[in-house]
């Protein structure tokens, strides 16, 4: 995603994570020469972030280990892009958030959405990843049990949590519904339905303005 910062600094649900992501979230200075569970992590981060494909048996050669090590580290292909993407959408969110200080309520979350989106539906690498597997890439994005949007809806509770105990947003109703219904609107207007003919192609396009609207009105 051209528009990422490279530290990893997380905090996303340990129990989400696989021993790879905790490992690489835990060290501050990861190192990519080492076969450790870190370092795959690192290193299948790095191949998605150039375009290319995670492979399992290219990460285990590039770490000089079996692919059986890799998957004990990471997990199964699915699940390792979906800490990946996880990582890469976190970052771009907490960023969000440290950006806008000086706003409360719903002028800050929706400040923290326009940001937060608009640096995701930019990002060449997640293209690139919707154009090359389609149908995987909907799955681990916006699936219940895809590794992404279940972490995104309990990021987003959270921040409603923190603006309604401040006193300063007062949802409508309970911030785990709120926060999934958001998320469950931005996928409607992010992501394109896949369009065969072929090969399948799908399209990212920017519509922040137009779900920001939506988003508004749910958090009015």
């Amino acid at each position: 995603m051209s528009a990422m910062p490279g530290p990893i600094e997380l905090d996303g649900p340990p129990a989400s994570e696989s021993p790879a992501f905790h490992a690489a979230r835990e060290n501050a200075e990861p190192t990519r020469t080492n076969a450790t569970p870190a370092a795959a992590f690192i290193a299948a981060r790095r191949m998605f972030l150039k375009g290319q494909r995670v492979d399992m048996l290219a990460l285990a050669a590039e770490l000089g280990v079996s692919r059986a090590t890799v998957y004990r580290w990471t997990g199964h292909r699915e699940r390792l892009l979906a800490d990946v993407l996880w990582s890469l959408s976190d970052e771009v969110f907490e960023q969000a958030k440290a950006d806008h200080p000086e706003h409360t309520g719903v002028k800050r979350l929706l400040e923290i959405f326009r940001q937060h989106v608009g640096v995701l539906v930019q990002a060449q690498p997640l293209h690139t990843f919707l154009r090359q597997e389609t149908h995987a890439a909907l799955r681990i994005l916006t699936s219940r049990d895809g590794g992404v949007q279940s972490r995104t809806v309990g990021k987003l509770a959270e921040l409603y949590r923190e603006e309604q105990q401040s006193g300063a947003f007062k949802p409508r109703t309970d911030v785990g519904t709120l926060a999934y219904a958001v998320v469950r609107v931005t996928e409607g207007f992010i992501y394109n339905d896949a369009i065969i003919g072929g090969a399948a192609v799908v399209t990212v396009e920017p519509e922040v303005e137009r779900a920001a609207q939506i988003v508004a009105l749910l958090l009015d």
